[in-house]
């Protein structure tokens, strides 16, 4: 992939995110405990849709998710 960089506006600013759920991996894994994240995300109820971190989920046309 190539990026015009003289297209994008003079003040475009470049940014970056990511989530400790997504790098600290498994919870049982290489001698990981639960963290208050685990616990958080795997408690029902605790998102807008009720989904927890392991619950199926389907994508509806409006782009939420949803338990499925």
């Amino acid at each position: 992939m190539t990026i015009d960089f003289a297209a994008l506006p003079h003040d475009f600013l470049w940014g970056t995110a990511t989530a400790a759920y997504q790098i600290e991996g498994a919870v049982t894994e290489d001698g990981r405990s639960p963290s208050i994240w685990d616990t958080f995300s795997h408690t029902p109820e605790r998102s807008r849709t009720t989904t927890t971190a392991t619950s199926p989920a389907t994508t509806t046309t409006a782009g939420a998710r949803t338990s499925a």
